[in-house]
């Protein structure tokens, strides 16, 4: 093990918050130089060992012993396969009523504003961009969707940062935003975004990246011929209300209307995780990517 390498193992296991993480990941890089042999397996001993003793709940520490090998666990629904992070204690469940969500429910009272709001925006400057980037037509399920307007978005919220101009323009759904429940675990999240679906369009089955927030649609304008499907499971919006689904189940939508659809979407906290296990995750999730493109850079240098 090279100095650089035990001194950010040390700095690891001592590290109080992200930010002490990132600067720690950032001196290991500025030091180059190839690794040691052994520091893959004493890094990930240390980054276990670090997020263990980020929180004594009994839930977070067994997805803990899932996630670093420890633990077996096989997924509890036959349709759900998130792409990043399974969170085993929590219940399955597809797709979810507003009267479900006790944090979201007091909120349904002001979809009208909100949805007046977004009309005016798009009435003046749509402003959309491909929500399937181009890299995606390596998978042959997007390339027809890859860097296409059948499928955009208006981002209101990207990996966390609003769109300053776009608050200043739409107090109303700001301060909307600034209730709902949003998922938080940066560098991915909050996100919140006006999701446009053009006449004809199809979206193939696919997964989501975890079970550990919700996604909760706000209808905007819903022509006729548009749907959802969710676990088997198909449904349509209704003016006034939320659709709220796991998008880790597979799932797909479509518009085979005259019209374009358009939704906002946002991610929000699944309701089966308690205060202390959204902060816990929120670290362990900044810390993982913090890692991850630590030996991302270290395998493309």
């Amino acid at each position: 093990m090279t100095p650089h390498e035990q001194q950010f193992l040390d700095a690891l296991a001592s590290a109080p918050d992200t930010a002490s993480v990132a600067r720690s990941v950032e001196t290991l890089l500025a030091a180059g130089g190839p690794r040691s042999p052994g520091f893959p397996a004493a890094m990930a001993e240390a980054l276990y060992m670090h997020l263990r003793a980020v929180s004594t709940h009994p839930a977070f520490r067994a997805w803990l012993d899932v996630y670093f090998g420890r633990r077996r666990a096989a997924f509890r629904a036959p349709g759900q396969r998130p792409n990043f992070l399974y969170y085993p204690p929590l219940a399955p469940q597809a797709w979810f009523d507003t009267g479900e969500l006790p944090e979201l429910a007091p909120l349904q009272g002001g979809i009208a504003a909100v949805r007046d709001e977004l009309l005016g925006l798009l009435a003046e400057a749509p402003g959309f961009v491909p929500y399937v980037e181009k890299a995606a037509e390596r998978d042959g399920r997007w390339r027809g969707l890859a860097d296409s307007l059948q499928w955009s978005a208006r981002h209101l919220v990207r990996r966390g940062l609003w769109d300053d101009a776009l608050k200043a323009r739409l107090p109303v759904t700001a301060a909307f935003l600034a209730e709902a429940p949003l998922a938080h675990y940066p560098p991915h999240a909050p996100e919140a975004f006006v999701s446009r679906l053009l006449p004809g369009t199809e979206l193939p089955p696919h997964h989501g990246l975890s079970n550990i927030k919700l996604t909760a649609h706000l209808p905007v304008d819903l022509p006729p011929g548009c749907g959802i499907v969710v676990d088997g499971e198909t449904r349509t919006w209704q003016a006034g209300d939320f659709l709220v689904f796991d998008d880790s189940f597979l799932h797909s939508a479509w518009n085979r209307g005259e019209h374009p659809r358009t939704v906002l979407i946002m991610d929000i906290w699944h309701p089966g995780l308690d205060a202390e296990e959204r902060r816990a995750l929120g670290h362990a999730i900044a810390v993982l990517d913090q890692v991850r493109a630590c030996t991302a850079t270290q395998r493309d240098s």
